[in-house]
């Protein structure tokens, strides 16, 4: 008797020949398996006239199902979309063209879910704020044999459209290289990006394979402010704070701001603020303080500019210092009798040196109006 080997093809997840010419098969649930058929020694494949395939004693015809093809002295059957129901015994049986009898072929095939291995533990990736990064998984056996579709989610939810999610203006691409690993490359990375990625495998039967990365994004951090004591006294009535942000024109700058003490300076912050622009380019931000005082207006200013990914900050450390007049200067001299004008007026003179240096003058004159004294 001629000498008969049985092989499968598909998915195999364990062989055991129960007894000679018999083979058990396992098939996963959804995929194509493939029984064949070998007669050794036959120096002619066309002396074997026909195969015929059998499945619980009944016979096999090509169709939507099943495809039989031959090459050489062996013989194929295709199970299109394997599913509980193919469970059972297949028998390959030859018509040969001569004296010799050729042996019977047994398959006994077991179908179910796919047997899938425990997932990876999760990966710590860290990528950062602006940059780019890329992810990869290599599942390439599973996902040829079973037929795998591969997609990839964030924080469980599907990637779509290019996005990583729409409050992120991360952007993704993904695609197969060409040993079959699957990628997915991040790019215009921000905060909002951090988070679980997954890689998710689905199979025929629905059972999905994920491998899990934890992306952690790390922020850009800005230069250190750039810091300027000033030190002024009330005497000298205003103050003007001044940024040239012309350095920065190229670096994109998002947004301006004034900050005193952390809080946003703004038009309705103090009516003795005022904030304007100088320049041509108008990139000289300015802070007017007038009518000072010392218990308001000292304390910590910034001026901002917003880049793409951190703030660049001019501090300014204020301290406006108590009034010396009352400590410089004599003291005022009676009111004057009213003049032409119903006016009153006093003097005082300062008595320190250094007075025109400091005050720019030396003599101070106040004035009312004579019906201020009624």
């Amino acid at each position: 008797m001629n000498k008969l080997s049985l092989i499968v093809l598909g998915v195999t997840l364990f062989s055991l020949a129960l007894s000679q010419g018999t083979e058990t098969r396992f098939f996963a649930v959804g995929t194509d398996g493939t029984l064949e058929c070998s007669w050794d020694n036959i120096d002619d494949p066309d002396d074997i006239e026909l195969v015929k395939w059998t499945f619980k004693g009944k016979r096999l015809r090509g169709g939507k199902r099943y495809e039989e093809s031959r090459d050489g002295n062996t013989h194929s059957l295709k199970i299109k979309n394997v599913q509980k129901k193919d469970r059972g015994t297949y028998m390959c049986i030859a018509k040969y063209d001569g004296d010799m009898i050729l042996s019977e072929g047994r398959f006994i095939v077991d179908v179910d879910k796919a047997r899938l291995p425990q997932s990876p533990e999760p990966r710590t990736v860290m990528m950062s704020e602006g940059g780019t990064g890329s992810l990869n998984c290599n599942y390439k056996e599973a996902k040829d044999r079973y037929g795998l579709k591969l997609f990839w989610t964030f924080n469980g939810d599907r990637l779509e459209n290019g996005r990583v999610h729409r409050k992120s203006s991360a952007q993704y691409r993904s695609y197969e290289d060409e040993e079959g690993r699957d990628w997915l490359a991040l790019s215009d990375l921000d905060m909002r990006a951090a988070g679980q990625y997954k890689c998710n495998y689905r199979y025929p039967d629905k059972q999905v394979f994920s491998m899990q990365f934890n992306v952690n994004v790390e922020e850009i951090q800005g230069p250190e402010d750039v810091v300027r004591d000033v030190d002024v006294n009330e005497d000298r009535y205003t103050k003007t704070l001044s940024c040239d942000l012309s350095g920065l024109s190229d670096a994109g700058i998002e947004s301006f701001r004034w900050e005193k003490d952390g809080e946003v300076i703004t038009n309705d912050t103090d009516d003795r603020f005022t904030m304007f622009e100088e320049g041509d380019d108008g990139m000289t931000k300015v802070l007017e303080i007038n009518d000072l005082n010392a218990e308001d207006h000292t304390g910590v200013y910034r001026c901002i500019a917003e880049l793409e990914y951190y703030p660049v900050a001019l501090r300014f450390n204020l301290n406006v210092e108590a009034s010396r007049k009352e400590r410089d200067f004599a003291d005022w001299s009676q009111w004057s009798s009213c003049d032409s004008n119903n006016k009153q007026y006093r003097f005082r003179t300062c008595i320190v040196d250094g007075c025109s240096d400091y005050y720019g003058y030396v003599y101070e004159v106040d004035s009312r109006s004579c019906d201020e004294d009624m």
